[in-house]
């Protein structure tokens, strides 16, 4: 009986806890997540595990640091436990045109090629000879030295880890593979 009354508190205690208004970072960049049954891009933040924030508008090449809300929502099927809510933005700072970044590169969006018609199964789109899309989100150029290479990578449906760089807003350049 008291076992069933501690965990009867604990849960409640849980599930009345209030909101936590929060600091974070955010780097100029996203990163491929393995997903439950696909890959994704995410945030990328060295203070948090935050994936999404709602309300927010992630623009590629900026630094941010925001006040996020924090809500405890339980344990869910892939692993979180929090839902983030854009509260503010504090800063926002474009990154030096210098700056360099690793990222993956997996031209395959779930683990296995799947047979549905409905289903997008590649994650790169060919936009001219050397610029491909990534995940309906960024443009990849790739220089010419690097391109037989990736497009290796690419035909054996292979991932890779990748050096990059910005070009603009909505170009990152590959420079190096790993």
């Amino acid at each position: 009986m008291k076992k069933i009354i501690f965990l009867l508190l604990l849960s409640n205690s849980i599930l009345s806890q209030e909101s936590i208004i929060k600091e974070i970072k955010i780097y100029p960049y996203k990163y491929t997540q393995n997903y439950e049954h696909f890959k994704r891009l995410v945030l990328s933040s060295s203070d948090s595990n935050i994936e999404f924030i709602k309300d927010f508008n992630y623009e590629w090449g900026y630094y941010y640091i925001l006040k996020v809300k924090e809500d405890y929502i339980g344990q869910m099927s892939d692993g979180s436990n929090y839902e983030y809510t854009l509260k503010e933005i504090i800063s926002k700072k474009k990154a030096d045109h210098n700056y360099e970044f690793e990222m993956v590169v997996d031209p395959l969006r779930y683990y296995e090629i799947l047979d549905e018609k409905e289903i997008v199964n590649y994650t790169l789109e060919k936009i001219n000879d050397s610029t491909y899309y990534y995940m309906d989100e960024i443009k990849i150029e790739i220089p010419k030295n690097l391109l037989l290479i990736f497009e290796n990578y690419k035909s054996n449906n292979k991932g890779f880890l990748g050096k990059f760089k910005f070009v603009s807003d909505e170009i990152i350049r590959l420079i190096s593979l790993k």
